[in-house]
């Protein structure tokens, strides 16, 4: 079970939910081309697994704003499946909804944004296992829905400027990236730690890189977990390596 990050304070898990929702707010933070260019450019400069760590820390934040008003633990599930699948996608089973449902439309309903984080979060991790150039748009939605959930003074916006600052530096694009195509081979790119969220640290290191991923590989448990895979099972799906250790 993850718990809340440093960078994301405890007064937004209880701030009143006086933001607008309905079908109508939904469908417009889902828009594909509605991430504003400022915003795009500056996704435009990381990397591929970079943005997935991004929007992953993006809806991080939604789930905690929420975590003060209803049970948020299956989505941390999800949300740490798809950690580990940073990784390796063999960490995690699918994050497909078995529901959705259309009523979520009241304001100060926790249910309505949740749901549409998780469906955001559903099509984040499948167009991250197919390798799908369109991360950025999804990167940038995922922020959007942070932006109209949280409070003005949560802090969100900062961190999401100095992170997208910290990660051209520290996971720069490459000039072999084509939005263009169908699909683009990150295998070669290095997972971006959770924990460096907190501190965005430049230069990153390597030990420390290591570090946080084991801490966060001996946390997870996959017996209460059931987005995560269990070792024996990784195995003989024929993982190589040692399942829960990144080294």
């Amino acid at each position: 079970m993850l718990n809340r990050p440093a960078h994301i304070p405890a007064s937004v898990t209880q701030a009143p939910l006086t933001f607008r929702w309905s079908n109508e707010i939904a469908i417009r933070l889902d828009d594909f081309d509605g991430v504003p260019p400022r915003l795009g450019d500056a996704l435009e400069k990381v990397n591929y697994k970079g943005k997935m760590a991004l929007a992953l820390g993006c809806l991080e934040w939604v789930v905690w704003r929420l975590s003060g008003f209803t049970d948020v633990q299956d989505a941390l599930h999800r949300i740490e499946a798809a950690w580990a699948s940073e990784v390796s996608v063999a960490y995690a089973r699918p994050l497909n909804l078995a529901s959705v449902r259309d009523d979520l439309t009241e304001p100060g309903d926790p249910a309505g944004p949740l749901q549409t984080a998780l469906i955001r979060l559903q099509l984040l991790h499948l167009m991250y296992r197919k390798g799908k150039t369109q991360m950025i748009s999804m990167s940038g939605r995922c922020a959007l829905l942070a932006f109209h959930v949280l409070p003005p003074d949560s802090g969100f916006e900062a961190w999401l400027e100095k992170a997208l600052v910290a990660m051209a530096v520290t996971d720069p694009c490459g000039p072999d990236y084509d939005r263009r195509a169908k699909s683009f081979d990150y295998s070669g790119e290095a997972a971006v730690p959770r924990a460096w969220f907190d501190d965005l640290r430049v230069p990153r290191e390597p030990a420390t890189v290591a570090a946080d991923w084991n801490a966060f590989f001996k946390a997870a448990d996959p017996a209460s977990n059931p987005f995560l895979v269990p070792k024996g099972e990784m195995r003989e799906q024929g993982f190589a390596g040692e399942p829960y250790v990144f080294s």
